[in-house]
């Protein structure tokens, strides 16, 4: 045992009263370490299974090139056995015998009985051949349903994404990968809800399929729907993805692309699982779906700003426009009306010389002139000279009355112009009060994961959330996680 005093080079003796004691003690220092909370995987042969109350025993052996032979139990409890058969395509739980498998899963140590046993929850088979074999004869199945998805779409096809329900495991790399990596204002930074499921082992298409369909019941039930849903999960080998690869899984994600679209970032840039071939968008990893969608948000948001801009420019254009087609349209209207006048006249007086030249002629009346016909001349005059009077005040009257019409006609232009421009203002500044209220909903929603958005840190150990003082010991270890990475730190003293 490890940190046992020793004295002149030789161990002290640790004396327990009763092997219980000693049992006891064996068990209490096991879960000071990691050990039986690390998954190990192991590939090995298939030498007998018992199936007992509906679990699998499973015995497996391998020997060593000098010929030691090694053999273990593993457990498959009953609530996987009939999902891994299913997945390996397996009749019974015999035909996994005289095969080679890879196994996943925990160490567990029976104080009762002083045994360690292997729980398995991920039993896949020893090579990526049958792997991608079984993978090809599913997506033939959903191809022939049309489920496959057949068009690359992009997230500009889709409106500024505000709300998205995440699906992975809590205390995944991944999930923090993709939190993280949502580089937008916090004016606009969406709001991010987890539905948690197992992201590897036999109940990781059960938990995802089940994950969807909270998803879907929340909406339906409170109106509210989700921009998109985003599956994510970190790396991994063939084996640890296989699990993805399940028809009920594939076909629950194609049918609820009709509903919310269904974003996918497994695995590394090369793995590809079924989900990726009906989901509407396929990522290679979770933190290429949170920049794709970081650069959505923040494409939508110069298309808004380019769009004010160009506005308030046309704007002030047909404004400018409109004062100087005003300015030319009062001074064209005089120049035309004086211009009439001017030449009505001139068309009257020159009728009237003539009018005057026939009527009489001095050399021919002179002897006859008289002051009667003085003063006939003379009251012919006033009453040219009185018309004329008259017709000049009327076309003043009518150019006076069309100058206000065309005058008022410019300022009800200007006035519509200038209720565009405020309601433009209007939903400009009501859209941004949108999205201040989109950042203040992500603080009353987002839990602790909001503390993130605003400079602040989580902080976990073990893959647990620290909530309290209580939770901490000396000594511990701990990961301060921040927007854009994590630290470790020890704690060297409790306050």
């Amino acid at each position: 045992m490890e940190n046992i005093p020793s004295r002149y080079n030789e161990p002290y003796v640790v004396e327990f009263p009763t092997l219980r004691d000693f049992v006891e003690y064996i068990d209490l220092r096991l879960r000071e370490t990691d050990l039986t909370k690390t998954r190990f995987k192991f590939s090995a042969d298939v030498v007998k299974v018992k199936p007992y109350n509906g679990s699998l025993y499973v015995t497996v052996s391998q020997e060593t090139k000098d010929g030691r032979k090694t053999e273990l139990t593993v457990i498959i409890w009953k609530n996987l056995t009939q999902t891994i058969l299913r997945t390996l395509g397996l009749k019974t739980p015999y035909d996994l015998e005289h095969k080679k498998w890879e196994f996943q899963g925990r160490l567990s140590f029976y104080p009762d009985r002083s045994q360690f046993s292997f729980w398995a929850d991920s039993v896949t088979p020893q090579g990526e051949s049958d792997i991608l074999q079984r993978r090809q004869k599913i997506k033939e199945l959903l191809k022939k349903e049309g489920l496959l998805t057949e068009v690359i779409h992009e997230l500009s096809e889709l409106e500024p994404i505000k709300y998205i329900a995440v699906i992975t495991s809590k205390t995944a790399q991944g999930y923090f990968d993709f939190l993280s990596n949502l580089l937008v204002p916090d004016n606009i930074r969406p709001v991010v809800h987890l539905y948690e499921s197992s992201m590897q082992g036999a109940t990781t298409a059960e938990e995802v399929i089940s994950a969807l369909n909270k998803i879907e019941l929340f909406c339906r039930e409170f109106m509210i729907k989700y921009d998109v849903i985003v599956i994510i999960r970190g790396g991994g080998g063939p084996s640890d993805l296989m699990y993805f690869d399940d028809y009920n899984l594939a076909r629950r994600i194609a049918h609820m692309n009709n509903f919310i679209p269904v974003l996918t970032g497994i695995g590394h840039e090369k793995d590809e699982t079924l989900p990726d071939f009906v989901a509407w968008r396929r990522f290679p990893t979770p933190t290429a779906v949170a920049k794709e969608i970081s650069n959505q948000l923040k494409n939508y948001l110069e298309l808004i700003e380019t769009s004010y801009r160009e506005i308030k420019q046309l704007t002030l254009g047909r404004l400018q426009l409109v004062t100087t087609k005003l300015n030319e349209g009062i001074k064209n209207v005089l120049d035309e009306v004086l211009n009439k006048n001017i030449i009505k006249v001139h068309n009257e007086l020159v009728k009237d010389g003539e009018a005057i030249y026939k009527l009489f002629s001095l050399k021919e009346y002179e002897r006859l002139l008289s002051y009667t016909f003085v003063e006939s001349l003379s009251n012919k005059i006033d009453i040219q000279i009185s018309n004329f009077d008259k017709t000049f005040r009327q076309d003043q009257s009518i150019l006076e009355k069309t100058i206000n019409v065309n005058i008022q006609s410019k300022k009800q232009q200007i006035e519509n112009l200038q209720k565009l421009s405020e309601l433009f203002e209007k939903g400009y500044a009501k859209a941004l009060d949108l999205v201040e209220q989109n950042r203040e909903e992500l603080v009353k929603t987002g839990g602790p994961l909001s503390a993130l958005a605003f400079g602040g840190a989580l902080i976990t150990k073990s893959g647990t959330l620290i909530q309290r003082k209580e939770q901490l010991r000396s000594n511990d270890e701990i990961n301060v996680n921040f927007l854009d990475g994590s630290v470790k730190a020890k704690i060297e003293e409790i306050e």
